[in-house]
């Protein structure tokens, strides 16, 4: 199913950067970055779509951060759907750098998305005194068994002396929030371990506590590992040579006592989008390929024993519907 592409919504040039979560209520909310042209640096917009039969149909598409109009980048929209009913969003604006007017955004949604307070900027709490870019997510956050909110992210730290805007060398993170979004922190760094320029990130929490992260590194040409016990250091970085990996963002989600993961499972090219799945994070089986041609970021969501998976192909954003 074509979600998000020019034949459903015109004055944009591609639509990238998928996140797709699933409310308390049952709602499934799909979102992403609409781009007035293909760059990371473009003039962006970030649309959402809202679901209330399981991800058949879906209304919208509406607004939910300008930045076409201002010629701004908005960017990294990520959702958590906290289980006492909210919908938390969290995104950037010119990837958090001060010195390009950005900064980090907070909303949040009481009525399964209809409505959105007003955004409010927490780049204060995204330690801007030892940081440059700042990058919430791609995709989706958690909320953790002890109810702390997680976004894992990736930012440039002002010691490498690179300039404002540079991505790179990157350096993972997680924004938590432990008053349900009043306020957020940094958590400690995740060790780079044998990883170059580790960035785009997914999370998931396991029965046992253990919060997995799926890294994308610059150099390692495949998913790499990292894993906290509790919630604010981490494991060095591992790289998981098992699962190749074209320098692309992937999805996770944890079902039960298993995770979950889309990625294009290739070394070089971004194609090849594959389910697999997982007890532990580190050793993965495939369950199926989802997009055998050209595609890209994906995340996904569970809804009543269905994995609703949101990827790019091409231009546009696509949503698999995969029974379990």
């Amino acid at each position: 199913m074509f979600l998000f592409d020019n034949g459903i919504i015109s004055g944009y040039a591609c639509f990238r950067i998928p996140g797709v979560v699933t409310t308390a209520r049952g709602t499934v909310l799909a979102y992403c970055e609409a781009r007035r042209d293909s760059g990371d640096w473009a003039e962006i917009d970030i649309l959402y779509r809202r679901s209330t039969d399981g991800g058949r149909r879906f209304a919208g598409p509406a607004v939910l951060a300008s930045g076409a109009e201002k010629r701004q980048t908005v960017n990294n929209p990520v959702m958590i759907a906290a289980k006492d009913g909210a919908v938390h969003l969290l995104y950037c604006v010119e990837y958090g750098v001060a010195e390009r007017g950005g900064g980090v955004f907070y909303r949040r949604s009481d009525d399964d998305g209809l409505t959105w307070s007003d955004p409010r900027d927490i780049s204060a709490m995204t330690a801007p005194e030892i940081r440059n870019v700042f990058a919430t997510g791609p995709g989706h956050g958690t909320e953790l068994a002890d109810g702390t909110l997680f976004v894992p992210c990736w930012t440039v730290l002002k010691q490498h002396r690179k300039p404002a805007d540079s991505h790179h060398p990157g350096t993972v993170c997680a924004l938590t929030s432990r008053d349900r979004g009043a306020t957020w922190a940094v958590t400690a760094f995740v060790p780079n371990g044998r990883a170059k320029d580790p960035n785009e990130t997914a999370a998931a929490q396991l029965p046992d506590g253990r919060i997995v992260l799926s890294v994308r590194d610059g150099n390692t040409h495949c998913r790499c590992y990292a894993a906290s016990d509790d919630g604010g250091s981490f494991s060095p970085i591992e790289p998981l040579p098992e699962l190749p990996d074209p320098i692309c963002c992937a999805g996770m989600t944890a079902v039960g006592n298993e995770l979950f993961l889309t990625h294009c499972h290739d070394k070089r090219r971004r194609a090849n989008l594959t389910l697999l799945r997982s007890r532990d994070g580190r050793g993965w089986k495939t369950v199926r390929t989802v997009v055998p041609g050209p595609a890209g970021y994906s995340d996904l969501t569970c809804h009543d024993g269905r994995l609703l998976i949101l990827c790019e192909e091409g231009a546009a954003l696509t949503l698999h519907r995969v029974l379990l």
